[in-house]
């Protein structure tokens, strides 16, 4: 039994060797790297005689890609190691590689020194192949998804980010929490739960179908003139899609974001130009009654519904002016002709007596109707109509405004424009489209196409001009990206975007690849909203009257003729009223406006204008949409015959503002007598107790030098006082020249020990505007207030410290006072800031006078104060000091 255990252990090892020879690459060398045997399988693969591969050099038939890789599995098998398990990449002749699964192994020899290397493998080639194709095509793919001109982002079922396209991530932006999170659940974020993109991918995770709609994302800042910044919206179309497994659960959910900012902010800009028409047509002041070239009407404002009692237009019953007995006892088909024939505008008075009729209206009497009557063409169906203005002339009544538009121009936009891929081989001139580019096209999806074929969808200077884009990302490697127009495979006309770039391997330029879309909705509403614009102008220029749209801040969107007639000159659309009829300026208007657009309420009033000896009316409106209609009319003439009986009240009014004036100054001085000799005498009091404790007759001294200072002070305060109240009759306080570095050092001597006391840091900077013509009683007991304020207020936490700097604003002198005091919550008493004994902190020491007398000082000056603070960073004063 022993003896046949070698013989058995032979014959296995046989098959073995049999078993690897038939399916496996079997060879083994010395250390020098000679082949010393092989099996059939080198020799068929090498295609030589096995005889001649003896003894030859391994590497000269079987180059190991990895060169560096297979001189460490030698050092490693020396060193050592019995067996190594790896997967090696040999050039056979031709530089053919192989790819063999291998285990490579080293036998002892004597003296256990490393003798051969034996390298056993599995050929695994064609399925090696198959991978580098496989990656090869997951590379192209992803070049394309990568850059798509729309976001891409792959998410598990539960809403986690798994991976997303470059646009993607640019549409989020570096610090969003999708690349700066991991695990980011944003299904719960506030945000996508308010604008509907959460809900979006719930609806498609439960139904499994795709979904798209038009989300707001997000605001972007867009910096206006005059350091302005203005928010604007964002819209993306977003589409949700599922990838499901065999039993139709999502494995998947991706979501695309397609940027359509321009084509919404289209459509909001047409949508809003058409209900502005609207709302201007039904709300004129006057009544507005629209014809075709038949005589039928077509349209009636509600003015004129109110003023013929009539129902509304679906019940309204059909009415032809041509053949309408009242119409022709009033010449009113006869100026309709004439209005036709002649085509221009006819203005006339009619005085109609409607107490026989009442079709018409139910108003029963005789009244008085300025009619102006004119035809119009439109600009998009080419069709003539007549429009009548009624303005009921018998109570000379102007009617609540709205702006609405006559006609619903209303561009319903398609789907989405599509987009599709491509790719150009530069050296072989093959060109692969996308299905959806087929598409774009109408081109039979799967058809071979060549590049001249493609060019030949291009009309005119769009082929040229692509060519040669083409032709400049070839030679320069420039990228492009461009709008177009193209005839498609059915004749259907359409404008595209076109986007390039070139595809470089190994650092060559070989390919050219890019996107192509659909943009012919966005076009078509461009077009249509110019033709609203100018329908919407012609109207607006043919009513006797001025008109404007504009925001409520005095930005313009539109104004007629008559408008830049009344202002003297041509304006440009989205400048700012205040700005091109600086008149406005100082008058009731701002007020006016805020008020219509606060309230939504009409606003009608008069203003003169002293320079053109002008009046105009005024009629603001506010639109559905926040704007605001502004209609204006000269009424000089009808002002003229008041203008006597106003300078007779003016007068009036005057004296008696002359006389409040007295007592409101003789008031305010008994209150600065009061309020700016209290610190003095506290100081007089603290010096005194300092020098009766004081220890040395030096001390005592000391102390009596600074008594005599404040009150040399004090002197100097009573002194003016009774020179103010002493001013003549009407208590015009007398200015004088005075220097803002003088006046706050006299201030400071006198209030020298509570400065001391507090060790608070006075600062200033006059450079700007060192001079002010003002009353020094005044201006001293301003500075004194701020002062004492800000030692009063100061904050234990940090050194008190108070800065003072004045500067030139818009003709005026401005001073800021800021200190790093206690603060006061503006938001809980900023409007009894200024009153009269108000006082918002629990100090001992506070009256509730200073702020108050110093408010009335500037105002009695003409000036103005205001104070910025937050509670625990300090108060800001700003007073405005106004020439005379």
């Amino acid at each position: 039994m022993n003896v046949d255990m070698p013989e058995q252990h032979y014959v296995h090892l046989q098959h073995m060797e049999n078993a690897i020879n038939a399916c496996a690459w079997s060879l083994s060398m010395n250390r020098e790297g000679f082949l010393t045997a092989i099996n059939m399988q080198v020799v068929q693969a090498l295609q030589q005689p096995g005889e001649t591969l003896i003894g030859k050099a391994f590497t000269d038939y079987l180059e190991p890609a990895g060169i560096a890789r297979w001189q460490e599995i030698r050092q490693q098998l020396e060193e050592g190691t019995p067996t190594l398990q790896e997967s090696i990449c040999l050039l056979a002749p031709g530089k053919q590689p192989v790819w063999l699964e291998a285990i490579i192994s080293i036998t002892a020899g004597s003296n256990n020194i490393p003798a051969q290397i034996l390298l056993i493998g599995i050929d695994v080639t064609v399925r090696k192949r198959a991978e580098i194709r496989l990656q090869e095509e997951k590379k192209y793919s992803g070049q394309i998804l990568e850059n798509l001109p729309v976001g891409l982002q792959e998410f598990t079922p539960d809403g986690i980010s798994m991976d997303m396209n470059g646009r993607q991530r640019e549409i989020w932006g570096s610090t969003h929490p999708f690349l700066t999170q991991p695990g980011y659940n944003w299904l719960q974020d506030p945000f996508f739960v308010l604008n509907g993109l959460s809900k979006i991918f719930e609806e498609v995770r439960q139904s499994g179908k795709t979904l798209k709609r038009e989300i707001l994302l997000r605001y972007s800042e867009k910096q206006q003139k005059e350091n302005l910044t203005r928010l604007h919206p964002v819209y993306f179309e977003a589409t949700v899609f599922p990838l499901t497994d065999g039993d139709c659960n999502p494995t998947n959910l991706f979501l695309i974001l397609d940027d359509i900012t321009p084509k919404k902010l289209a459509e909001l800009r047409l949508q809003k130009n058409e209900r502005l028409l609207h709302h201007i047509i039904e709300n004129l002041p006057i009544g507005y009654i629209q014809f075709d070239n038949f005589g039928f009407i077509r349209r009636i404002n509600q003015t004129q519904r109110r003023f013929f009692n009539s129902p509304e237009p679906a019940v309204r019953r059909k009415f032809n002016l041509m053949n309408d007995p009242l119409a022709s006892d009033a010449g009113l088909d006869a100026l309709f002709v004439e209005a036709l024939e002649r085509n221009e505008t006819l203005r006339v008075e009619k005085k109609i007596d409607f107490s026989g009729d009442d079709r018409w209206t139910t108003i029963g009497r005789e009244v008085y109707l300025d009619l102006t009557i004119f035809p119009v063409v439109e600009p998009v169906d080419k069709e003539r109509i007549v429009v009548a203005l009624v303005n009921d002339i018998t109570e000379r009544k102007m009617q609540d405004l709205e702006n609405k538009k006559n006609q619903e121009f209303l561009l319903q936009t398609g789907a989405i424009g599509k987009i599709g891929g491509w790719e150009l081989d530069v050296y072989t001139q093959e060109l692969r489209w996308s299905a959806e580019t087929y598409h774009i096209h109408d081109y039979p999806v799967g058809k071979p196409i060549d590049l001249a074929t493609a060019w030949s969808f291009y009309t005119g200077t769009s082929r040229a001009e692509l060519e040669k884009l083409m032709q400049q990302c070839v030679e320069t490697g420039r990228p492009f990206d461009v709008e177009l127009s193209i005839l498609s495979l059915k004749q259907q006309a359409r404008r595209v975007r076109a986007i390039g770039q070139p595809g470089y391997t190994n650092g060559e330029l070989t390919s050219m690849y890019g996107v192509i879309q659909d943009i012919t909705a966005q076009q078509e509403i461009q077009d249509e909203l110019t033709r609203n614009t100018e329908l919407m102008r012609l109207f607006f220029d043919t009513i006797d009257m001025g008109y404007a749209a504009m925001e409520r801040d005095g930005r313009l969107h539109f104004l007629n003729r008559k408008a830049e007639k009344m202002i003297g000159h041509h304006v440009q659309t989205g400048s700012n009223i205040f700005e091109e009829f600086p008149r406005l300026s100082g008058t009731v208007f701002y007020a006016r406006l805020q008020e219509c657009a606060s309230k939504h309420l009409s606003q009608s009033f008069g203003i003169y204008f002293a320079a053109p000896d002008k009046w105009y009316d005024f009629l603001l409106t506010p639109m559905q949409d926040g704007h605001i209609s502004v209609f204006m009319r000269d009424i000089t003439e009808s002002r003229k015959m008041q203008k006597e009986l106003r300078k007779a009240n003016d007068q009036l009014s005057n004296l008696n503002k002359n006389l409040l004036n007295q007592n409101k100054q003789l008031e305010d001085f008994a209150h600065i007598t009061s309020h700016n000799l209290r610190a003095p005498i506290a100081n007089l009091k603290a010096l005194m107790q300092m020098h009766n404790e004081a220890a040395t007759s030096h001390e005592r001294d000391l102390y009596l030098g600074m008594l005599h200072e404040v009150i040399k002070k004090i002197d100097e305060t009573l002194n003016d006082l009774v020179e103010v109240v002493q001013i003549r009759k009407d208590v015009n306080v007398e200015k004088e020249k005075l220097f803002f570095a003088e006046r706050l050092q006299k201030v400071k001597d006198i209030l020298l020990v509570d400065i001391e006391t507090s060790t608070i840091r006075i600062t200033y900077d006059f450079d700007q505007e060192p001079v002010i013509e003002y009353p020094r009683v005044y201006l001293d007991s301003i500075l004194q207030n701020f002062i004492t304020n800000a030692i009063r207020y100061r904050s234990p936490e940090r050194t008190p410290a108070v800065h003072l700097q004045t500067r030139k604003e818009n003709d005026n002198i401005v001073l800021t006072v800021q200190d790093n005091g206690i603060g006061i919550d503006m938001e809980r008493f900023g409007n009894k800031l200024f009153g009269f004994r108000k006082t918002f902190h629990k100090n001992k020491d506070a009256k509730g006078i200073g702020l108050f007398i110093t408010k009335t000082q500037v105002e009695a000056m003409g000036g103005s104060i205001k104070a910025e603070s937050h509670p625990g960073h300090g108060t800001k004063f700003i007073i405005t000091f106004r020439p005379e």
